[in-house]
C-alpha cells in the first residue's frame, strides 16, 4: 500500500493562480470570522490558572511538534508527507478543540483561552515552529539517506505570508468586534455560515480538479493522518492527566 507513495514527491497538484488566490481569500475571511468571537474575557482563564495554561502552551508549541518529529522518524514517510505532518503540528488548535473538550467534559474555559492565545500568536509561532522542525527534518533526511532534498524554508517570507493570511484578518476582526459590537452581533452568524460554505466550495473544488490522484494516494495518506491525530489526542490526554 505504501509503495504508492514512492512517487508522491513528483506529483504536482492542479492549483491555478486564481485557485490559490481564492484559497488565500477564503483563509483570510475565515480568520476574520474567528477574530469576531475573540474577546478579552477569553484570556482571563490564563491568569486564573497559569500553571495549566503554561502546560497547555508547552504541549502545543513544544511537545506536539517534537512527538510528531519522532513519529516521522519511526514511520519514515516521503519528504512531502513529513513536511505536511510538521506543518499540521505547528498550526494552532482551532475551535474544534473546544468542541472536543466539551465532549470529553474537560476544562472548556481553559480550552477557549488556549485557543484564543494560540490563534493570536500564530503569526509568529507557526512559522517559527515549522522552520525549526522542518529544518531539523531536512538535516535528518540528508544524513540518513545521504541525499539532498530541494526544500528551502524562508522564515521571513513565511512570516509575511502568515501575517497577511492570519495576522491582518485577526487584527481587523478584533478591532471591528470591539469598535462595532452591535453590528458584530448581527453579522457573526452569517459570517460563520458563509465561511463554512466558502471553505467547503474550495475543498470540493480542489478535490475535483485533482481527482486523478485521489484513488492512488488517499488511503496511505489517511493512515499517516490517523496516526498523527491519534498521537495528538493521546498527547493532550496524558499531559492533562
Amino acid at each position: 500500500m505504501f509503495e504508492a507513495l514512492q512517487n508522491i514527491d513528483e506529483v504536482r497538484l492542479n492549483f491555478s493562480p486564481e485557485g490559490l488566490l481564492f484559497m488565500n481569500i477564503t483563509l483570510a475571511f475565515i480568520m476574520f470570522g474567528v477574530a469576531l468571537e475573540i474577546k478579552t474575557d477569553n484570556f482571563k482563564n490564563i491568569f486564573y490558572n497559569p500553571k495549566s495554561a503554561i502546560l497547555g502552551v508547552i504541549s502545543q508549541v513544544l511537545i506536539l511538534p517534537g512527538l510528531t518529529f519522532l513519529l516521522i522518524i519511526i514511520m519514515n514517510p516521503p519528504p512531502s508527507i513529513a513536511m505536511g505532518m510538521i506543518l499540521i503540528a505547528a498550526c494552532p488548535g482551532g475551535n474544534i478543540s473546544n468542541f472536543i473538550s466539551a465532549l470529553a467534559r474537560g476544562n472548556i474555559a481553559l480550552s477557549v483561552s488556549l485557543t484564543a492565545f494560540a490563534t493570536i500568536t500564530a503569526t509568529l509561532i507557526t512559522p517559527a515552529n515549522f522552520a525549526f522542525w522542518g529544518s531539523m527534518y531536512v538535516r535528518y533526511y540528508q544524513n540518513v539517506n545521504h541525499l539532498n532534498i530541494p526544500i528551502e524554508i524562508d522564515f521571513l517570507q513565511m512570516i509575511q505570508t502568515v501575517f497577511l493570511l492570519l495576522g491582518l484578518p485577526l487584527i481587523l476582526g478584533i478591532w471591528f468586534s470591539n469598535k462595532y459590537p452591535e453590528i458584530t452581533k448581527r453579522i457573526l452568524k452569517p459570517v460563520k455560515i458563509s465561511s463554512v460554505i466558502v471553505y467547503l466550495i474550495f475543498i470540493f473544488g480542489a478535490i475535483y480538479v485533482n481527482l486523478e490522484f485521489i484513488p492512488t494516494y488517499v488511503l496511505p495518506i489517511a493512515i499517516f493522518t490517523l496516526f498523527l491525530n491519534s498521537q495528538t489526542l493521546l498527547t493532550g490526554y496524558f499531559v492533562a492527566t
